[in-house]
């Protein structure tokens, strides 16, 4: 199944690893509305992956002057759940490297004052796809979605696309424009359990979705979702499916996590 994701309010957390030039425009393009996370070297990128949200990264494999095709790629292997964008300025030595990156999946190419027009290198990065998990999970909520108001409802949807956005139900409402009774009432009227399970829920199937990288360690998922300690997600992770976070990460797969947490979202 393909499910395809198109955020209303999607605010992008940026990492890239440029040359002064290529950093320069890429800010000038994200300007105020969106994050970024600027790496000074190849281990500072695997780092910054590690401990913070990241929506997209930005690369240019010659960026130290040196042939980081491998770097890139073990990015890649240690971070999948991040989309790769290569930014580059035209060249044969940086043509080479897109064409052997090629061959390892990277499909999204800038080229320098061809393509990096600040407009519609922000709106290349804003079309990036979200993580297919997080749509399954939606799928599979749509029924109960459809009997919300629609701002409660796409409220809902970014919360999850973002759950490093919205850390109460308090926080919840404010996002749906609406009174907390109004958002607890429909909730329970659409067949939700509670908006606590739902905020919590967002935030661990992100969790998950970072479990599931290489690169990341369990006190990096942490970090990057404000847990606050390891107890707290390992709580998290056992209310919903009776597992620790290292039990999690090395026996279910996406299809039954997806089962088991939609389940506890749902009242009954």
């Amino acid at each position: 199944m393909h499910i395809c994701a198109n955020p209303a309010r999607l605010v992008l957390d940026v990492l890239s690893y440029l040359p002064p030039l290529l950093l320069a425009r890429l800010r000038v393009a994200l300007g105020q509305e969106h994050r970024l996370l600027a790496a000074d070297g190849w281990a500072g990128l695997d780092l910054l992956a590690r401990r913070n949200v990241v929506t997209v990264a930005v690369l240019d494999p010659l960026c130290d002057g040196g042939d980081g095709v491998e770097s890139v790629c073990d990015f890649m292997a240690r971070h999948p759940s991040v989309p790769v964008v290569l930014y580059v300025v035209l060249s044969p030595a940086s043509l080479r490297a897109v064409v052997r990156l090629a061959r390892h999946g990277v499909q999204t190419v800038v080229l320098h004052q061809f393509d990096d027009d600040p407009r519609r290198l922000r709106e290349l990065l804003e079309r990036q796809p979200g993580d297919a998990l997080t749509e399954l999970l939606l799928h599979e909520l749509a029924e109960p979605l459809r009997r919300l108001s629609p701002g409660l409802a796409e409220a809902v949807r970014e919360m999850f696309r973002q759950p490093h956005r919205v850390w109460t139900a308090q926080d919840l409402a404010t996002a749906a424009g609406l009174p907390r009774r109004t958002m607890y009432r429909q909730l329970e009227t659409a067949g939700f359990a509670s908006p606590r399970l739902l905020v919590q829920g967002a935030r661990l199937l992100r969790a998950y979705l970072y479990l599931r990288n290489p690169g990341n360690l369990i006190e990096d998922v942490v970090a990057k979702l404000r847990y606050g300690s390891p107890h707290v997600f390992i709580r998290h992770t056992r209310e919903a499916c009776g597992l620790t976070p290292s039990a999690l990460r090395r026996g279910v797969d996406e299809p039954d996590f997806v089962a088991l947490l939609t389940q506890r979202l749902l009242a009954g």
